[in-house]
């Protein structure tokens, strides 16, 4: 019986032992698995701190672009208006301008037609200037020739008037001789 028993429990033990050792086997083998995991736990832990410092600087740079949208935004609107204001004062420089050119060409019109006139009243003016030289000179002809013809009447009058004078003294003469023949 006792040896019996003794097989009994030495193959208890040898079945206990192998459990054991199988247990012990499963034992590391966790051991290792759950090595692993905390190595993965780590791992993962350092990659999630390192997403939330990614996701940290990311806000903070979506912070950043934001406001530097907004000011973006900003600018925009007031380069837009800008150029809505540009565009109401190039449209009223064109309007402007435009006017300026149709003045413009009726002043050049009128220079043109002005010009011409005086370019007719210049031809005219020479013309009359020619007709004052000629009769200038035609009164200075005259004036000569009247100088002269005076001159010759003069000196006519003057010899008629000493004949005139001779026949009047001649004539005081005789009536003195006359007279003196009356007496």
């Amino acid at each position: 019986n006792s040896n019996n028993e003794i097989t009994k429990q030495s193959t208890t033990i040898k079945s206990l032992k192998n459990e054991v050792r199988e247990k012990e086997e499963c034992v590391q083998e966790l051991q290792t698995k759950i090595s692993r995991l905390e190595r993965d736990l780590s791992m993962k832990r350092q990659l999630i701190e390192d997403l939330r410092s990614r996701l940290k600087a990311n806000q903070e740079n979506e912070k950043t672009s934001n406001e530097t949208l907004e000011s973006l935004e900003r600018k925009v609107k007031a380069l837009a208006e800008d150029c809505s204001n540009k565009k109401t004062s190039i449209d009223s420089l064109k309007q402007r301008l435009n006017v300026a050119t149709k003045e413009k060409s009726q002043y050049e019109q009128m220079y043109h037609k002005a010009k011409d006139e005086l370019e007719k009243k210049d031809l005219k003016l020479t013309n009359l200037e020619s007709k004052m030289i000629e009769t200038e000179c035609a009164m200075t002809e005259l004036e000569t020739t009247a100088s002269q013809q005076l001159h010759g009447l003069a000196k006519q009058s003057g010899q008629a008037l000493e004949t005139v004078q001779k026949k009047l003294l001649l004539t005081n003469d005789k009536v003195e001789e006359f007279m003196t023949f009356v007496k």
